[in-house]
């Protein structure tokens, strides 16, 4: 998971909102946005905020692979179905019977439990093994457990491809503490403003046992 830092919801959407409230009287819902140009729009400024990474398992997304998720989903509050605060944008975490992000989450709901992405700490609640495996930081936190159980995190795809994305920026062989700083930045802040897919697991094997600041 990534610490999502949002955005100004975009003007369009806000003219598109206060249209539909002038025009019906009511406050619009995301079913009446689904077949509007605007709803490209919509998804287009969540990938660019989330520096085009899946909220949850922070593998890249484009407008192909993606699709808007509903932290609190319709079913328990169809009021907030169109609040900006509540739009993330998940990988679709699809493969024949087997799911993980948003399509596993579905309607699953505990609002005590679920760690969301705009939770400044959510980073610090989960732990990534050598093998691509995340874990609660805490083995007593029950909310980081819960997430990880119902966003499929651990499913065998997603630990590989962790592995796999550790491995290619080297993380286990650097030894030299400069280099070590440089790779941190380049993992934290890329230039051209797209993360590198995995770069939590990448940043936390980076950072493990050392304090190490960006």
């Amino acid at each position: 998971m990534i610490f999502v830092q949002k955005d100004k919801e975009p003007d369009e959407i806000v003219a598109w909102k206060k249209k539909f409230k002038n025009k019906y009287k009511r406050k619009p819902h995301y079913e009446d946005i689904k077949s509007e140009p605007e709803k490209q729009q919509l998804k287009a400024a969540l990938i660019s905020e989330q520096k085009y990474l899946c909220c949850y398992c922070c593998n890249r997304i484009s407008d192909n692979n993606s699709h808007i998720e509903h932290f609190v989903p319709q079913s328990a509050d169809n009021d907030l179905s169109l609040e900006y605060s509540n739009l993330h944008a998940s990988c679709q975490g699809e493969n024949s019977d087997m799911k993980h992000c948003g399509h596993a989450k579905g309607n699953e709901y505990d609002e005590t439990l679920l760690i969301s992405p705009l939770d400044v700490d959510c980073e610090k609640r989960f732990s990534y093994s050598v093998n691509g495996k995340i874990e609660p930081t805490d083995m007593l936190d029950e909310g980081a457990k819960y997430t990880i159980e119902v966003l499929a995190l651990n499913d065998e795809r997603l630990k590989k491809a962790r592995e796999e994305a550790m491995w290619a920026a080297e993380v286990f062989l650097v030894n030299d503490e400069v280099k070590r700083q440089q790779l941190i930045a380049k993992y934290s802040n890329p230039s051209n403003g797209k993360k590198a897919p995995f770069c939590n697991a990448i940043l936390f094997q980076l950072r493990k046992d050392r304090k190490c600041v960006e």
